[in-house]
């Protein structure tokens, strides 16, 4: 959800709690969060996969412009201006640090733990020994592009083979918000506790922020490694 978007949730909530009082206006709430968390998850996921699965190409240009002659900043920078963003975005930000005379090992070493993922630092380390040695660049920048590409494969299959069990831990997620509900709705006084109380706005609020963390971790072991 968008800031944008908050008054008209906010007022959308009052307009429920007026018509039809605090627990359907509650329950709506707790739907809106999760709504949005789920979504800020999968933007998040998608974007970091989506740079992820960039990597091996990116790398198989830059190996190609190095086999032109290029020098490795070039090479870079060839690289970036060919690749979509973000990661295309990243590699011309690099090329251009090293074009205004700070060390590409700096540069790169900075870039690889900005990010902090597998990937990226594999694909730096083989750039920084490339830069050291100088002894076949674009042999060593294709072993980590097949590689990358090998970790991808794998991921892929994981995901595909963890669908039943993300199904299973987005079932243990929801219980607990279901049970909820129909506890406030069939129980007077669990609603009355839970809704009127500053005891049940605590065990509200501690119930729903456990599950979140439960959502989240659940979700975390069964996407599987990085690649």
């Amino acid at each position: 959800m968008t800031p944008r978007r908050w008054p008209i949730a906010a007022a959308a909530l009052a307009l429920a709690w007026i018509a039809a009082g605090p627990t359907t206006a509650a329950v709506l709430a707790a739907v809106a969060v999760g709504c949005t968390l789920q979504a800020h998850l999968r933007t998040t996921l998608a974007g970091r996969r989506q740079r992820t699965s960039q990597l091996p190409a990116a790398l198989d240009r830059l190996s190609t412009a190095l086999r032109a002659g290029a020098s490795l900043p070039s090479a870079i920078a060839e690289a970036g201006a060919d690749t979509p963003p973000p990661l295309g975005a990243e590699l011309a930000a690099l090329a251009r640090a090293a074009d205004r005379g700070r060390p590409l090992a700096a540069v790169l070493d900075e870039w690889s733990a900005t990010h902090d993922d597998r990937g990226t630092r594999l694909a730096a380390t083989s750039l920084v020994l490339a830069a050291a040695v100088g002894s076949a660049p674009a042999r060593a920048v294709d072993g980590v592009a097949t590689t990358l590409r090998e970790r991808l494969d794998l991921a892929a299959e994981r995901r595909a083979l963890s669908t039943q069990a993300r199904t299973s831990a987005l079932v243990l997620a929801a219980a607990p918000a279901a049970f909820a509900l129909v506890l406030l709705t069939a129980d007077s006084a669990a609603a009355d506790f839970l809704l009127h109380h500053p005891t049940g706005w605590a065990c509200l609020v501690a119930g729903a922020g456990l599950d979140v963390v439960g959502a989240w971790w659940m979700a975390r072991l069964t996407r599987g490694d990085e690649p």
